[in-house]
């Protein structure tokens, strides 16, 4: 599908989004009497039944089951709620998903948010600010760690708490690492990083790192070099610098040598097999990864480290995962049920569970600092890189085009690093095209 086809069903899902706001008709007449009415709680013993919608399968998944049952059995009998958790795809799928059910008029409750899409929600009414619920709960936003609150808000409002939060990390396979005489803590520098790439290759035969074409680790990337993928104002990229093309031509080079297996997007899962059979021994990925990552190593006989990705003029990283947040639809009832759920699911508590379970980041800094995650630290020291390295940590753009010129920016890394496209014509297009979509 070409840029112009995207932009055009893009454009008409806005409109009919707004128009479902605004117009009398059936769906959007029955969200606001929903929204606005007065209706009373439903009386005790009779449960308010909510939806939350969540992404991913595996320990992530094990994760919001395990939660929303402890909430049903404990907060929920006690307020007459009760949670139906439905898993929903990637990200990418929830979101898609939740822009049919607000049109259709049945959107779920509470739903995880990927952090770079809150504004486009936010701005279109399909998710409600949530000012009033952390003033009724007296909520402290202040413990919340403040890298993670940066793609929270919309027009100075609150519209989502931090979940499931992470940020990419540099993760080792020490075993293949010591077999080529290197050093298990790994590279700082990139160009550390291309020592350790080469002689891995020249030792073992294995690949020194595999790496697909992923926009969020790319972030990572400008930003260490001193950029960003978007201006400040998110109106231009920066996609044609000489950053962008230091970057890319590293891993060209890596790959052109064989040192490195560049990956497509299309085929990603391929990293993970280069993983599980030990054929690389160095990969970037979510700190949300960690408690697979550890199965795997243990499961197929390998030690695996974690570290900061490697700087170039110095550390950086964008943060990712979700927020949790309230859809716009439903009774009073309802909304204020949904409160209850994401209060407790981002409460100190919770939070020290969350990161036990999957390895993404204790978002509040009582979890942080807690004697639970201070032992869960020394026990499996892994788990504390990302938190240490979100002392670098930025959010991710939110311009509503974003989604689409990431889709842009990896389709055109695909070119250059499996295809052979030419750097600068290839770059020099994706420039026009990206800066076309983000002032649409």
């Amino acid at each position: 599908m070409n840029s112009k086809v995207k932009r055009s069903m893009k454009a008409l899902l806005i409109v009919a989004i707004l128009a479902l706001s605004i117009t009398g008709c059936a769906n959007a007449s029955s969200l606001t009497a929903n929204a606005n009415s007065s209706e009373p709680a439903k009386a005790s013993g009779t449960p308010t039944e909510i939806t939350f919608w969540y992404a991913w399968t595996d320990k992530i998944q094990q994760n919001n089951i395990d939660l929303t049952e402890e909430f049903n059995n404990t907060v929920g009998k006690e307020k007459d709620i009760h949670v139906t958790a439905e898993y929903q795809g990637t990200y990418d799928d929830v979101h898609q998903k939740l822009q049919a059910a607000y049109i259709a008029g049945n959107a779920p409750n509470v739903e995880v948010m990927e952090i770079a899409s809150m504004k486009t929600f936010a701005m279109n009414d399909v998710i409600l600010p949530l000012d009033s619920y952390v003033k009724q709960s007296n909520v402290d936003l202040k413990d919340f760690q403040e890298g993670l609150m940066k793609n929270s808000y919309y027009n100075d409002a609150c519209y989502g708490l931090p979940y499931l939060r992470s940020t990419p990390i540099l993760y080792m396979n020490t075993t293949l690492l010591e077999a080529a005489g290197l050093d298990p803590k790994g590279p700082s520098t990139w160009a550390e990083l291309a020592e350790y790439v080469n002689t891995v290759h020249e030792k073992t035969g294995k690949y020194g790192i595999s790496v697909n074409s992923y926009i969020w680790t790319f972030e990572a990337f400008m930003l260490e070099h001193g950029s960003s993928v978007l201006d400040a104002s998110e109106t231009s990229t920066n996609m044609n610098s000489n950053e962008a093309k230091e970057i890319i031509q590293f891993f060209k080079e890596l790959g052109d040598k064989k040192s490195a297996h560049l990956i497509s997007s299309g085929e990603s899962d391929k990293v993970k097999t280069d993983i599980m059979n030990q054929d690389t021994a160095l990969w970037f990925s979510s700190t949300g990864d960690l408690t697979n990552v550890l199965q795997i190593a243990k499961d197929n006989g390998f030690k695996v480290q974690t570290a900061f990705i490697p700087k170039a003029k110095s550390y950086g990283v964008p943060t990712g995962g979700c927020n949790l947040v309230i859809t716009n639809s439903g009774t009073d009832a309802e909304k204020q049920a949904a409160w209850e759920f994401v209060n407790w699911m981002t409460s100190k508590e919770q939070t020290i569970k969350a990161s036990q379970n999957t390895g993404y980041l204790p978002s509040r800094v009582s979890a942080k600092d807690s004697d639970a995650m201070n032992a869960l630290y020394k026990e499996i020291p892994q788990y504390k890189v990302a938190l240490d390295q979100l002392s670098y940590s930025t959010g991710r753009p939110m311009n509503p085009g974003y989604a689409e010129a990431s889709k842009d920016i990896v389709d055109a890394l695909d070119a250059i690093w499996i295809n052979n496209a030419d750097v600068d014509s290839t770059l020099g297009a994706l420039e026009k095209s990206i800066n076309t979509i983000l002032n649409e």
